[in-house]
Parts: structure tokens; sequence; C-alpha cells
């Protein structure tokens, strides 16, 4: 019904080791549905990764182990063409580039996701939060609704999400691919650091590079992949 009135509809995958062999089902489940054939619908994967302790760790996929048996698995799998990797944008970008012959400018951000420039989520109780990972934290908890409407800011709790960019991270600020990067998932680099404002590269300099040259190779061989829909998402 939301594809029929033109709703942008983007469906994520979370893949680890344990379900990895059940996207080939649900790819045939899109296509039965003829979800695949709305321009405006995308479906792609993302990794899970272990951010509580109720995850086994040996069970989880890097981004880019995810990214490299995804491709394997669209050679036995035809529908797995419908659902995207996680760093399918990254490829259009330079797909992009090089279909214009430089004359697009490639969309750089200086921050990871939308929990540092502006993303409020609010849970079940009336509690605001910046981060879906993070709900039910109360010591980062950006504020709550009160019963009268109003909304009570924590403001610390703000300035630690909206102000991490790659500009506060020194290693971040050495690197050739911040500007792609925006400096990794906060949550994951605390999971790492205790630090918030640090970074977590999770492989994205071989992601980076993958990416631009397959993109490359489509366009030196004169495969290049028309332009695609653009997947909605966090």
């Amino acid at each position: 019904m939301a594809l029929d009135q033109g709703v942008a509809v983007s469906v994520r995958m979370n893949v680890d080791r344990n379900n990895f062999d059940r996207l080939p089902d649900l790819a045939e489940v899109i296509h039965e549905h003829k979800w695949d054939t709305y321009p405006r619908f995308s479906a792609y994967t993302a990794p899970i990764h272990a951010t509580n302790p109720n995850i086994d760790k040996r069970t989880v996929l890097s981004s880019w182990d995810l990214e490299q048996q995804l491709a394997a698995a669209k050679k036995k799998f035809p529908l797995l063409a419908n659902v995207a990797p996680s760093d399918d944008w990254l490829k259009n970008e330079a797909r992009t580039i090089f279909r214009t012959q430089g004359g697009s400018i490639p969309k750089l951000r200086e921050s990871f996701c939308g929990a540092h420039t502006g993303m409020y989520i609010f849970d079940a109780l009336g509690d605001l939060y910046a981060c879906w990972e993070k709900t039910g934290d109360a010591s980062i908890r950006l504020g709550r609704l009160k019963e009268n409407g109003e909304v009570e800011l924590n403001r610390p709790a703000a300035e630690l999400w909206r102000s991490r960019t790659v500009a506060t991270n020194p290693v971040c600020r050495k690197c050739r691919y911040a500007l792609y990067c925006g400096g990794g998932c906060a949550v994951l680099a605390y999971g790492n650091t205790g630090d918030y404002h640090t970074n977590f590269c999770d492989g994205f300099a071989s992601r980076f590079r993958a990416s631009v040259a397959e993109a490359y190779l489509e366009k030196a061989s004169g495969t290049l992949a028309p332009e695609t829909k653009t997947r909605v998402c966090g």
C-alpha cells in the first residue's frame, strides 16, 4: 500500500552468521510480492555487531566479510541481485563520478549517521535518544517528553552526540577516507575504547578501495551500471 502511494520503503536486513543463509528466502519473498519493481523500494544488508553482552561475538560478521559473502551468494542465487550490501551507496557514488566524467561532486559527510546530525528517537516511555542502538541507556538519554507535551532536554548528553564529527578525532583528521566514512559508528567506537569520540573503521579503507575499483572496471569494460535508486536509511 505504501509503495502504491509513492512512499519510499527501505528494508534493512540485520545479518550475522546465524541467519545469512536465509537471505535467499527473503529475496524470494520480495520478488513474489513484486516489491522490487517499485522505483522507491530498496533492500539492503547490515551486519549485526556485538554491542551488548547477550550477543555471541563468534556469530558476527564485519562489514567487509558480509559484503564478500553476499557477492559470492549472488552468483548462486540470482534473486539476491535485489539485495544491496551496506556499502552499495559508495559504489554508486563512484559510478556517478565515472558516468559524468568527474562532473558530479560526491556527497561528503562529516559525521557517520543521523545520531550526530539531528535524529531523535522516542521510546515507548517518552524518553528521547539520539541513537536506536542506545535506547534504554538512561546515562545518555537526550531528554524526555513530559505529560504536558513539553520536552525536557539533557543538554550535556545532546552535546555528546551532536558534537561528534571527523574533526573531533585526531585519527580521523589525518585519514584520507574521513569524509566518506564519517568516523564510523559511535556506539561501536565506545565499545572498543570507552569513548564515543573515537573512530570505528570497520575495514572501511578496504571497502572503499574495492567499491571504487569495481566501479572503475565497469567503466573500463563498458558495462557501467545505470544510475540506481537511492537507498533510504538511517
